[in-house]
């Protein structure tokens, strides 16, 4: 019973929340302009917790990756839903969260004038753990099978780079660790931020997930400079340190460890 009303009270301060913001917005943004914000980058890299620290602010109309409105199976609807759910948005950034298509980040940017992208990425190592406690043992080795079996099929809307490809099939063997699926997992996703040329396109912006949490104020400072929005003290409230290095790290084969933090120490370095 407790529960149940603790649920209805939560819902209610959101949608007062909501209204809070509505209000805001007319008055801050009376024109109803906005621009499409797309967080990209590999699953449990500390994605939900930023972004409902942006959706503090009035100046954010979220669409998290499980808002049917915008995605369908976890997957982002067709471009022209994303236009209208933007047009139809009054705050400034309308922001999206479509992980699982990190691989279509270039054509969004493309397709949407005016748009940004956030890439988040965090210590494979803590995605590893996270990613068997949230989806199960085998989820993300059996993702990766299927990538090899199918030719990567699960991504035909839009075709990963060769390269990103290359670099799961080169490291992949039938006797894998469901920690070392998810590790690959981990791999394919955060390599396309190179692969895709986010890395040279000043339409994205990195950020490392332990920077983020150690240091919020300096980083969401540096995201909101970016998108050329108004830090608001809110956005760092309640931010911690704690899920760092909270469990103990996998067990992984040399060479996907190799892999791994070559990986991570070159992505940190352009985060920095």
């Amino acid at each position: 019973m407790r529960e149940k009303i603790r649920s209805v009270q939560n819902r209610l301060l959101a949608k007062q929340h909501e209204m809070k913001k509505d209000r805001q917005r007319r008055r801050f943004n009376p024109e109803g302009n906005s621009a499409p914000i797309f967080l990209v980058g590999c699953g449990r890299s500390g994605t939900s917790m930023f972004i409902w620290q942006l959706d503090k602010s009035w100046q954010i109309k979220l669409y998290n990756e499980d808002h049917p409105d915008a995605f369908d199976e976890y997957r982002l609807r067709d471009f022209s839903v994303v236009a209208r759910l933007t047009e139809e948005s009054n705050a400034p950034f309308t922001l999206f969260k479509p992980i699982l298509d990190t691989v279509q980040t270039m054509e969004l940017l493309d397709h949407f004038p005016g748009s940004k992208a956030i890439f988040a990425f965090r210590h494979y190592t803590d995605v590893i753990n996270s990613s068997l406690k949230k989806f199960g043992t085998y989820n993300r080795i059996n993702h990766v099978r299927g990538w090899i079996l199918e030719d990567f099929a699960e991504f035909d809307v839009c075709p990963p780079p060769d390269a990103s490809k290359e670099l799961v099939r080169a490291l992949w063997a039938d006797d894998l660790s469901p920690e070392e699926g998810a590790a690959l997992y981990w791999l394919f996703y955060n390599q396309l931020y190179y692969d895709l040329g986010l890395h040279d396109d000043p339409r994205t912006i990195l950020i490392r997930y332990e920077t983020l949490v150690t240091e919020p104020r300096r980083q969401f400072e540096k995201v909101i400079a970016f998108l050329e929005a108004e830090f608001e003290e809110k956005m760092v409230e309640g931010v911690h340190a704690k899920s760092i290095n909270k469990n103990d790290p996998p067990s992984l084969r040399p060479a996907i460890i190799e892999a791994c933090d070559a990986l991570y120490e070159k992505m940190s370095w352009h985060a920095a």
